[in-house]
């Protein structure tokens, strides 16, 4: 049995969903299909959910209308109309919009957010079974059981495990579909596995079932050593070890998410990350192999703020200091990527967004806050000074940090 997921670039053009059947006619073997949000739709979403928390209703219903009026029309010029199905989910985001009296940011970010995963599955179904490729579609919050963490939940891995055993069971049906990044709480509440979470919910079922193997098809020819929309020279990189893959998953590489490795590990389910624009490609298999050679990784981490407090009476940042800060991070579900700290104080980069400026307010309590926005966290495996300069240039470096492997530099953008 094997497990295939397909990311929002893979799905967002009539030509894309025409060459995901292909990928997916060629397989002979049981297979379980976990599918992204196409295209943008997310981040168009979570505009939805910004709208929406600001208490501009209108706005937020505007902004859904477009996103439906964009997979109404991918259903049309893709020949398929599941149109009552697509209508009938954004329907009940609509309702939830107009009647729901929770407005907590999080809470709704899972029930809105999450109807891009339903809609895509809609989409892959229908064209699915327009090529004589029927599968059963199921919805991933029956089995992928999470706490109430809304928009990065842990999974019950017990009760997941339990729940996907006895959902996939392939007792009547070769091929299943389902979506990625979504699951639900105890209550039935929608919750999200965190951005670009799909790839750990495929991990989580490929797991679950002993799969022989994960595939993850992307618009690239497996995992390379760079960023080829930032870097042209990028090299692909045909074997990776878990742990080298889950190193580099962490500094930033987005090809997989970070989370992804872990439940493969355990059973030795090998990973392979795919062209589902080239499928002929062998790609990047990530296994139990050999390390990384010495050739260099970079990995860019956009979108960063660099968070310094210092105690308002000037003590040392001493342990419990520490502590405090870490704990306020954490409450706002904060991700660290680096960390320095002096005598007087301590500085951290995280992603720059709603949550690290509430922290901000949070952290101003105790002490005085600093921040830099507008910044690249830039990561090199195998360094040189050469390299550091040819892909940092000319811009304001913010802080350095090498050890014998690993250069990590933040810089202005």
């Amino acid at each position: 049995m094997l497990v295939y997921k397909f990311g929002g670039a893979s799905l967002d053009a009539p030509e894309k969903l025409d060459n995901l059947s292909r990928i997916v006619a060629r397989c002979n073997e049981k297979l379980i299909v976990v599918v992204s949000a196409t295209g943008k739709t997310t981040n168009a979403l979570e505009e939805v959910n910004e709208a929406y928390a600001e208490r501009d209703t209108g706005k937020a219903l505007r902004l859904l209308a477009e996103v439906e009026r964009q997979h109404l029309e991918l259903a049309a010029r893709s020949d398929i109309d599941p149109v009552d199905e697509l209508k009938a989910l954004t329907n009940e985001v609509i309702s939830f919009i107009c009647e729901n009296k929770i407005h907590d940011f999080d809470f709704c970010y899972g029930k809105i957010v999450s109807l891009g995963e339903l809609l895509s599955s809609v989409l892959v179904n229908a064209r699915l079974n327009r090529a004589g490729l029927f599968s059963r579609k199921v919805d991933a919050r029956g089995f992928m059981a999470t706490d109430s963490i809304f928009r990065e939940a842990k999974v019950y891995f017990d009760k997941t495990e339990k729940n996907i055993r006895e959902t996939f069971s392939f007792a009547d049906t070769d091929r299943y579909l389902t979506q990625g990044f979504i699951g639900a709480n105890p209550r039935g509440d929608t919750t999200t596995l965190g951005r670009e979470g799909s790839d750990y919910s495929a991990a989580i079922i490929a797991s679950s079932l002993d799969a022989e193997s994960l595939t993850i098809w992307k618009d690239v020819p497996g995992v390379l050593n760079a960023d080829p929309k930032l870097f042209p020279d990028a090299e692909p990189l045909p074997e990776l070890s878990y742990k080298d893959a889950a190193e580099l998953s962490y500094y930033g590489a987005r090809v997989i998410h970070p989370k992804t490795i872990q439940p493969l590990v355990g059973k030795n389910i090998p990973l392979f990350v795919r062209s589902f624009v080239e499928p002929g490609l062998s790609g990047t298999r990530i296994s139990h192999g050999k390390s990384l050679p010495d050739i260099h990784v970079i990995a860019v981490k956009s979108n960063q703020i660099l968070v310094s407090v210092l105690p308002k009476d000037f003590s040392f940042a001493s342990e419990r200091a520490v502590d405090e800060i870490l704990a306020a991070m954490h409450a706002f579900q904060l991700k660290i990527h680096l960390i320095q700290s002096s005598p007087l104080c301590i500085s951290l980069c995280t992603d720059d967004g709603r949550n690290a400026r509430l922290a901000i307010d949070e952290l101003r309590l105790n002490g005085l806050v600093l921040y830099n926005d507008d910044l690249e966290l830039i990561t090199i495996r195998n360094y040189s000074d050469e390299l550091i300069r040819k892909y940092v240039g000319k811009r304001e470096k913010l802080i350095l940090q090498c050890d014998r492997t690993i250069a990590r530099i933040l810089v202005k953008r």
